[in-house]
């Protein structure tokens, strides 16, 4: 991991793709996981996120208080490809304020805390900021995925070690902007 101090006209909210509570196989596959964000223009915010079942319209309730999800938007934007167990859905925030926290929940959540964004500074502001750059957050947890490393790899991690997310979730609020990059491998 990477750590800039950047000034720049654009900045960005730190995202965290944080797992969704465990049952991800629930009885009609529409429970949320692999949560993930990203920029949608000046005042937007794509939120994305899988399930085992196709949505017909993907919804993300919204708002500025935690307890106050007051704002919906939807889609019709529920796609897989051929050796996918999983449909990527996508919702649209669009009319957000720049540097405002929002708190989020996607349809057929079954967690009790909604998750948060913060959305970029108003275009023309060069306050300094920070970035963390991953290029592997790595693959765990259940169906299918792995908390272990893969025969013939070297050095997992110890029991007192920490993986790429949670070395970013201890960071925490000193990171203003997480880019996330992922290579792909052939054989």
């Amino acid at each position: 991991m990477v750590r800039l101090w950047v000034s720049a006209a654009l900045t960005a909210a730190l995202v965290y793709a944080i797992p969704a509570a465990a049952d991800s196989k629930n009885s009609n596959g529409t429970l949320p996981m692999q949560l993930r964000l990203a920029y949608a223009g000046e005042t937007g915010m794509m939120v994305s996120w899988n399930t085992y079942s196709k949505l017909r319209t993907p919804t993300v309730r919204y708002g500025r208080h935690p307890s106050h999800l007051d704002m919906i938007a939807s889609s019709d934007v529920s796609v897989t490809y051929q050796t996918s167990l999983t449909y990527n859905n996508h919702v649209s925030l669009q009319g957000l304020e720049p540097g405002t926290v929002y708190y989020y929940l996607p349809q057929h959540s079954n967690v009790t805390k909604p998750y948060s964004f913060k959305t970029s500074r108003a275009r023309g502001d060069h306050t300094p900021y920070s970035v963390a750059v991953a290029v592997d957050l790595g693959v765990m947890g259940p169906d299918g995925l792995t908390t272990h490393v893969g025969k013939g790899a070297a050095n997992p991690l110890g029991p007192h070690d920490n993986n790429t997310m949670q070395s970013l979730q201890a960071q925490g609020a000193d990171t203003d902007f997480l880019w996330h990059r992922t290579f792909s491998y052939t054989c």
